[in-house]
């Protein structure tokens, strides 16, 4: 499993479903790298390059044999960290 520093959440200040992703992160007491899709069109541009979509929120997880996973779906996201990293 990638390290914590190996993640990052792709998302929005005001989409919904990124909200609900930010506030089970704050819950499981998590942190990771969170980047703004909106503020940041280099950041949305790389979403599109690399996960092929703009929608968010979207977690990319650096693997370490140098391999990217582009998980999008909000519960998906909220699932893959309760069962790897919440205590």
């Amino acid at each position: 499993m990638p390290p914590l520093s190996a993640h990052s959440l792709y998302q929005s200040p005001y989409c919904p479903f990124c909200v609900k992703v930010r506030s089970a992160l704050q819950a499981m007491q998590l942190e990771i790298e969170m980047v703004d899709t909106v503020r940041d069109p280099e950041a949305r541009q790389a979403l599109i390059n690399g996960g092929g979509r703009s929608m968010v929120p979207c977690l990319r997880i650096d693997h370490e044999d140098g391999s990217v996973e582009w998980m999008y779906e909000s519960d998906d996201i909220i699932d893959y960290f309760r069962d790897n990293f919440a205590q």
